[in-house]
C-alpha cells in the first residue's frame, strides 16, 4: 500500500487579527514608488492631509476586486492633490520579489491578477528590502488591509465594504478630533471688580470668528463672556457699552488679567 504525502499550501488571504489596533500609533515610513517618487508619511501628515494606506498583494484575489470597486481611486482623485487635497492615498504591494509583470498583470494568477498600474492615480509601492520591515512595524498578516491615518498619527481599520462617502466621512472625523484650531482672541483685558460685582472685560471685536469666550478665575467658577452680553459670578449680564465693551466702565488696558484664562 502506498502512503500519499497531501501538502496543502495555503497563500495568504490570512485572518486580521493581529492588524494595528484602532487608536494606535502610526509607524512612520518612507518609501519610493513605482515610478521613482519618494514618499513620507509623516510628511503628509504634518502637513495636514488624512492617508489611507493600502496593503496588498499583485496575486491576491480578493485585493483585486477591493482594487477594482475604485473607491480609493475616486476618494483619491476628489480629495486628493488634485481635487481639494485633504488626503493621500499609498499602496504597499507586499509580495516578495515581484518584477514589473506583476505589476502590470503580466503572468500566471498565482503572480498577478491583472494591471495594477493602469488607470491607478495615487502612488504603488514594490516594497522590497531593505523597506519590508514596514509591513512588521504595521502587523502585517493579511491582505488587503486599509488603515486611515489622521493628521495627529492615529489609525484606524477602514472595512472593504465602505463607500467613497463613508471613507470621505472618515477623514472629517480625523478634523474634528485631531485638528486643533488656535484662534488669535486679542487682548483680554479687565478692571477691578466693579461694586456690583461685574467684571468689566474688554474684546478685540475685530476678531469676526469669536463667538464666545469661556474665563475660568482662580478657583475655577465659570465667567461666561460673549459679545452680546456680560456676565457676573450669579449670572447677572449687563450689556456692552457704545465703545464695544462689556460692563460698565472702561477696562484698564495696562493689565491683563492675572487669575482668568481664556479655555479654546
Amino acid at each position: 500500500m502506498k502512503n500519499l504525502l497531501f501538502l496543502l499550501m495555503f497563500v495568504p488571504n490570512l485572518s486580521a487579527s493581529a492588524q494595528l489596533t484602532n487608536g494606535s500609533t502610526a509607524p512612520d515610513f518612507t518609501l519610493t514608488d513605482y515610478y521613482g517618487t519618494t514618499h513620507n508619511l509623516y510628511a503628509y501628515l504634518n502637513s495636514g492631509k488624512t492617508v489611507f494606506v493600502e496593503i496588498f498583494a499583485a496575486h491576491c484575489s480578493s485585493c483585486w476586486s477591493y482594487h477594482q470597486t475604485h473607491r480609493l481611486k475616486n476618494i483619491y482623485n476628489q480629495y486628493g492633490p488634485a481635487g481639494t487635497g485633504e488626503l493621500m492615498v499609498l499602496a504597499l504591494e507586499h509580495d516578495q520579489w515581484n518584477d514589473n509583470n506583476a505589476f502590470i498583470g503580466n503572468g500566471p494568477v498565482w503572480v498577478t491578477q491583472g494591471n495594477w498600474l493602469n488607470g491607478t492615480p495615487y502612488p504603488i509601492f514594490d516594497v522590497e528590502d531593505p523597506d519590508r520591515g514596514v509591513f512588521t512595524d504595521y502587523n502585517v498578516t493579511s491582505y488587503p488591509v486599509v488603515y486611515k491615518i489622521c493628521p495627529d498619527k492615529i489609525v484606524e481599520r477602514v472595512q472593504t465594504s465602505e463607500t467613497e462617502a463613508q471613507l470621505y466621512q472618515k477623514v472629517h472625523g480625523c478634523q474634528a478630533v485631531s485638528i486643533e484650531e488656535h484662534l488669535d482672541l486679542g487682548n483680554i483685558l479687565h478692571t477691578d471688580f466693579l461694586p456690583s460685582g461685574i467684571i468689566p472685560v474688554a474684546l478685540d471685536l475685530a476678531k469676526p470668528r469669536i463667538t464666545a469666550v469661556w474665563i475660568n478665575r482662580l478657583f475655577g467658577v465659570v465667567v461666561i463672556v460673549n459679545l452680546a452680553t456680560q456676565c457676573d459670578y450669579d449670572r447677572q449680564c449687563s450689556k456692552k457699552d457704545p465703545a464695544g465693551h462689556f460692563g460698565h466702565a472702561e477696562p484698564n488696558l495696562s493689565a491683563v488679567s492675572p487669575g482668568h484664562q481664556p479655555i479654546r
